[in-house]
């Protein structure tokens, strides 16, 4: 009589169920694969952000902060251009105001023989209306530049912060420059006043004229002229 112990007594151990197909893993396809992780999420669209503490838009305005004042110099180069400019402008209202009598200034010469003359005041008045309103709407604007500025690479500014001037100050910039034009036109001793606005970047620290400093302005240099 034999017992369970078969093969010398060693016990053997049960063996499980088998296998089959139906219980084997199903295989693998590409349609089972995990799905590949999301991609990062795009950057957001839309216009994109102006600078802010001394960068206004334009030029490079990374460094705006840092630009140098713009020396008397280059600042005058700029002024001569919008000079011409202006001039042009005046002579053109000369000739076609030649025979009004609106505003008539009388003028008197002594050359051997006195010679009056009579001009009218109309045309200074619109040159210099039309000087604001160009000096209010392009320092005003994101550039803070006119034409004669866009040409020696200058930027008007707010004093302090840097940033766009805006049109208030602006307009209290041109309006102050108007006048003392107008009484270096026509107060010639009056125009010392004039000229020492032009004058003063040449001692001051942050080369300001006057009516930079009555706007709270600051004109800085952003690229080296030509």
């Amino acid at each position: 009589m034999r017992d369970g112990t078969a093969n010398g007594g060693d016990d053997v151990t049960p063996a499980g169920p088998p296998s089959f197909p139906g219980n084997a893993p199903p295989p693998s396809f590409p349609g089972n694969a995990p799905p590949p992780p999301p991609p990062p999420p795009a950057a957001a669209s839309g216009p994109p952000a102006f600078p802010t503490g001394g960068q206004v838009p334009g030029g490079d305005p990374s460094q705006l902060g840092t630009a140098p004042y713009a020396t008397w110099g280059i600042r005058l180069g700029g002024y001569l251009i919008d000079t011409v400019i202006f001039a042009v402008v005046l002579v053109v209202l000369l000739v076609v105001f030649r025979h009004s009598n609106t505003l008539e200034v009388h003028l008197m010469a002594r050359r051997g023989t006195t010679r009056r003359r009579h001009i009218s005041a109309l045309p200074f008045v619109i040159t210099a209306v039309l000087y604001v309103v160009y000096g209010t709407v392009l320092c005003g604007s994101a550039r803070g530049q006119t034409v004669g500025m866009m040409a020696v690479g200058v930027r008007a500014v707010r004093e302090g912060s840097f940033e766009v001037l805006g049109y208030g100050r602006a307009l209290a910039r041109a309006v102050v420059e108007g006048v003392l034009r107008l009484i270096e036109l026509f107060f010639v001793l009056l125009g010392v006043i004039w000229l020492l606005d032009m004058l003063f970047p040449l001692w001051d620290a942050k080369r300001q004229t006057l009516h930079d400093k009555v706007a709270g302005s600051v004109v800085l240099r952003l690229r080296r002229a030509g």
